[in-house]
């Protein structure tokens, strides 16, 4: 019951409407490209949400966005290049997960993706050991007029810690 909530949720956030052919991939939320960061503290005000960090990550303005829906949506990032929104991110955590309920969560959301944007290209699939640590990537992207979807996953793991994560990109460019 637990893993269908989160898959109904993020699912709902990465098909909020049918997108037709020669249509953009809208932002999440119900948002905009090119939202301002003035109405999107309106916004983030309205819906109880916290700024957590404002930084500068390669020339554009990125919130750290904390209390956007329930649960397992540990955090979103905004990003805003020239004062307009050009990126989401949400990013997924769940500590009781292990690899195989994420594998299967990222499985079931991407079959969906595929259901409505069509066939996406695979950006990242590779295990491998960086010191003690393994790291694993695996990411798949969705294009359609200059916006994009991608869906990552990343577990990085030694002998006594395990970090797990599933993120949802969408971008204008």
């Amino acid at each position: 019951m637990f893993f269908s909530r989160l898959t109904a949720l993020l699912v709902a956030s990465a098909c909020l409407s049918a997108v037709a052919p020669g249509e953009e991939i809208k932002p999440p939320f119900g948002l905009h490209w090119g939202e301002t960061p003035t109405r999107m503290e309106r916004l983030l005000d309205g819906a109880k949400a916290k700024v957590r960090e404002r930084r500068k990550v390669e020339g554009r303005d990125v919130w750290e966005v904390e209390g956007i829906l329930a649960n397992d949506l540990q955090r979103t990032l905004f990003y805003f290049t020239n004062n307009e929104l050009v990126e989401v991110e949400l990013q997924y955590k769940t500590d009781n997960w292990d690899e195989e309920k994420y594998t299967k969560f990222m499985d079931d959301v991407r079959r969906k993706l595929e259901a409505k944007f069509g066939e996406p290209q695979l950006v990242a699939k590779r295990e491998e050991p960086l010191g003690e640590v393994m790291q694993k990537v695996i990411g798949w992207k969705w294009n359609k007029n200059n916006t994009a979807i991608e869906l990552f996953y990343f577990s990085a793991q030694n002998a006594t810690q395990i970090f797990r994560t599933l993120s949802v990109h969408y971008k204008t460019f």
